[in-house]
C-alpha cells in the first residue's frame, strides 16, 4: 500500500461522473472538516476537549517536518508510515480549510 513517496492511493481519480478530483484528499478534508467542528451532524461528533488534544497532537511537528522524515527513508514500519503519512494529509488539508 506505502511506497517512498507515500500512499500509492494518492492522486487517484473518483471513478464516478464527478469532477475528477483526489478521492484520498477528499477523504482528509472531511476528517478535518469534523475535527474542527464544521462537519455537520454525524453519529461520530468529537467534544471540543477532543478537538483541541487532536490539533494539539498535529501541532507537535511541522508539514515541512513530517514530509522531510517520510522522504528520509528513516521510517521503515508501516504503521508508523502510514500514520506520518495520515499527519501530513490531515495537515494539508486544515491548511486547505484556513
Amino acid at each position: 500500500f506505502l511506497d517512498a513517496g507515500g500512499s500509492k492511493e494518492r492522486g487517484k481519480k473518483k471513478k464516478t461522473g464527478d469532477d475528477g478530483g483526489d478521492f484520498v484528499a477528499e477523504a482528509y478534508k472531511i476528517v478535518a472538516r469534523k475535527l474542527v467542528g464544521r462537519g455537520g451532524r454525524s453519529i461520530a461528533r468529537m467534544s471540543a476537549a477532543e478537538q483541541e488534544r487532536e490539533l494539539d497532537a498535529l501541532g507537535a511537528t511541522s508539514l515541512e517536518d513530517d514530509e522531510a522524515l517520510l522522504a528520509s527513508g528513516n521510517v521503515v514500519k508501516s504503521d508508523e508510515r502510514m500514520s506520518l503519512e495520515y499527519r501530513i494529509g490531515m495537515k494539508k488539508a486544515l491548511a486547505e480549510m484556513k
